[in-house]
């Protein structure tokens, strides 16, 4: 058996992102999911969005594009997923840190229903930069899901 690489075990975190938040979605009609996670110092948040389909009608110009919040909602099993996130990006924080290599200050990851994912990656810091400026999390993650709903999905 080949030995894993660093490489593999990043995917490994993302892979298992996504599979928490099918694993809460099961059953509705979701056709993709866009996963949002932001690492800077000692914050970690992790967030998602769905493209939903209406009860089984896979069409793109009907579909909507909703927040983990509003897909998931019942309280418990939302808060079971985004800690189970946070222990999963935590494991990845220590895997840069063993491995040497610099940990993302933000991913966004996106899946889609033919297995496809694409997933953008920021090392700098976004939150807290060193001039005093910075963007929150919440305020990232709410732009990029408006842009995907407006058809600018730069991980299409």
């Amino acid at each position: 058996m080949a030995e894993r690489v660093f490489e593999d075990e990043f995917m490994d975190v993302q892979s298992g992102l996504v599979s928490l938040c099918l694993e809460a979605t099961e059953g509705m009609p979701v056709l993709d999911v866009y996963i949002y996670v932001s690492l800077e110092g000692n914050m970690t948040v992790f967030n998602a969005f769905f493209r939903m389909g209406d009860d089984g009608a896979v069409h793109l110009s009907s579909a909507r594009i909703l927040p983990l919040n509003q897909v998931v909602v019942d309280d418990d099993i939302r808060w079971q997923v985004i800690r189970l996130a946070q222990s999963d990006l935590a494991g990845l924080r220590r895997l840069c840190d063993a491995a040497g290599h610099p940990c993302p200050t933000q991913i966004r990851g996106h899946y889609s229903p033919t297995g496809a994912y694409k997933a953008s990656y920021e090392y700098d810091r976004i939150v807290a930069k060193d001039d005093g400026t910075g963007v929150a999390p919440g305020a990232t993650f709410a732009a990029w899901m408006h842009a995907v709903a407006s058809g600018d999905d730069d991980l299409a």
